[in-house]
């Protein structure tokens, strides 16, 4: 009799204590944490089941920026559009384990004609070793039909085959027309000027037309937009 009560008493308290805190300690395993930036906080939203094992260093450049405001329609400065998105994207491949680092995070930046400050910026990225550089910008035109974005990049096999899979995953998300990457070109864009840091210039359509420039100041689709990017390098270089 005594045993069987001590046998019952065993019972209940793995009943009632041991398998709710088993089941907590399996929920809590399941959460997803964020990783902490000091350039662009992490949060939940960020967090993708899909983790990277490389070890590659990410440059994120926010083309213009200070007194170069770039293209301005509809009361936006494209330098603003630019430094969004690219801290959306840079956010997202953090939270994928990559490592990332800024040409600027802000709007204090080096004044100057742009191909000066590009060279500083291709500068201190291959001061700190980047691996790949992708820089964001908008294009307009006096056609405010035309729309679509265009990847530019120096004609090397493993940056146009990561170009391209940026264009397939932008195109995934419904973002405007793909223009196609172009190797041919990189000579009319200062920010590739520098063949030690492999870059990827994206030109993210057109502030000139109504749809691109609605997608591209609206966070939802800048928020698509970092995650197709971060998934083609988690598709392409892991």
């Amino acid at each position: 009799m005594k045993r069987a009560l001590i046998f019952l008493c065993v019972g209940i308290f793995i009943a009632l204590v041991l398998q709710p805190n088993l089941a907590q300690s399996k929920k809590s395993d399941e959460v997803r944490v964020p990783q902490v930036s000091e350039n662009a906080p992490v949060t939940n939203e960020d967090v993708t089941p899909s983790v990277s094992t490389s070890k590659i260093r990410i440059g994120i450049d926010a083309g213009h920026g200070g007194d170069d405001l770039g293209y301005v329609g509809s009361g936006t400065a494209e330098k603003d559009i630019n430094l969004a998105i690219a801290q959306t994207v840079g956010r997202k491949l953090q939270a994928a384990g990559y490592e990332v680092v800024y040409t600027r995070t802000d709007d204090n930046v080096q004044s100057g004609d742009e191909s000066t400050v590009n060279s500083q910026r291709l500068s201190d990225m291959q001061a700190q070793n980047v691996d790949i550089l992708l820089s964001f910008a908008a294009g307009n035109a006096s056609d405010p039909l035309m729309k679509g974005f265009t990847i530019f990049t120096r004609p090397d096999e493993k940056t146009t085959a990561l170009a391209n899979e940026i264009g397939q995953e932008l195109v995934s998300i419904n973002f405007s027309t793909f223009e196609g990457v172009d190797t041919d070109h990189y000579s009319n864009f200062s920010i590739l000027a520098n063949k030690q840091v492999p870059t990827i210039y994206i030109e993210l359509g057109y502030l000139s037309n109504k749809d691109d420039h609605s997608n591209l100041v609206d966070p939802d689709y800048q928020d698509k937009i970092g995650q197709a990017v971060t998934n083609a390098f988690l598709n392409e270089v892991d």
